[in-house]
């Protein structure tokens, strides 16, 4: 059960904080100084070969840009971000990639400190980029914290990653889409902004749910991918209403309702999990993500 808050979380650290290795793999500092040295020299002499027009941000990382769309929507900071890439040595050689020719993005959410899954490499690109424009970085080893070093490309190794930015949406542009892509009608939207779809409703002597009232229910709670992170369908589940037993959007989804009723509820993070998530392995909920719940109240007393 994790409807209730909880507030561990693997963190990945901004770029100016970055670390160069883990702790295990940290050779001395004087090593780590010279490759820091060696990096700025071989990318420089990179941009010089190549004849890029390159900027060179606060954090250290070089930055061009190959494709404006000045009309796109600006990554911000808890927007969900789809993204190609191509990660190269600087002697060209290609060592990761997307795959751009299936249309299979990655999907990151930008949560500052809390964000996973991503370089901090590419996520400073993709923080210079709009929806539909493309870019490159050319990213410092020290500087591109949660990258492995491998043989492909060692841990000291300068990278250039190329960068397509394929969406960027805000939460409600998140639900918005997910509600017009399942052809669903919004019955009840609250004041702090739960959308509730009823899909079985009750006559309105039905008992309503208020403050006070001990709600019994089946839920299965997902992401809005579809994948479930948490659920119980043998309706034993039980919520004391204003007892803060479950995070504000659940109850708050719940008073729009009357026992017997059937319903989905979304709701925005700000609602949920927050800006750090919740939760581990497949029952994770990441930083800044909307939450669904398909509710059945079984008794309200």
């Amino acid at each position: 059960m994790i409807l209730s808050k909880n507030r561990s979380f693997w963190a990945v650290g901004l770029l100016a904080v970055s670390a160069l290795l883990s702790a295990c793999e940290q050779p001395g500092e004087a090593l780590i100084e010279r490759k820091k040295r060696e990096n700025e020299a071989d990318i420089l002499a990179y941009i010089a070969q190549n004849n890029l027009n390159a900027t060179k941000t606060d954090e250290g990382i070089w930055y061009f840009q190959t494709k404006a769309n000045a009309t796109g929507q600006a990554p911000l900071t808890g927007d969900e971000v789809k993204y190609h890439f191509v990660a190269r040595r600087l002697d060209g050689v290609i060592v990761d990639s997307t795959d751009q020719a299936g249309n299979k993005p990655e999907t990151v959410i930008l949560a500052g400190t809390n964000t996973i899954g991503i370089t901090l490499g590419k996520y400073a690109g993709i923080l210079k980029l709009r929806q539909g424009e493309e870019g490159a970085v050319l990213v410092p080893a020290y500087l591109d914290g949660g990258r492995n070093g491998n043989l492909v490309l060692p841990q000291y190794s300068p990278v250039r990653y190329d960068l397509k930015i394929v969406s960027v949406r805000n939460q409600n542009q998140q639900i918005q889409d997910y509600i017009r892509a399942n052809n669903l009608t919004v019955t009840t939207l609250t004041t702090d902004s739960v959308r509730v779809i009823k899909t079985l409703t009750q006559p309105a002597d039905s008992m309503a749910i208020v403050t006070g009232k001990t709600v019994t229910m089946k839920y299965v709670g997902k992401r809005l991918n579809g994948t479930t992170f948490d659920s119980n369908t043998a309706g034993t589940f039980k919520v004391q209403i204003g007892t803060k037993q479950v995070v504000p959007g659940f109850e708050s989804g719940l008073t729009a309702l009357r026992a017997g009723e059937k319903a989905t509820i979304i709701f925005p993070s700000s609602l949920g999990y927050g800006t750090t998530g919740t939760g581990s392995g497949a029952n994770r909920i990441l930083p800044y993500t909307p939450l669904l719940f398909e509710l059945e109240i079984v008794k309200v007393e």
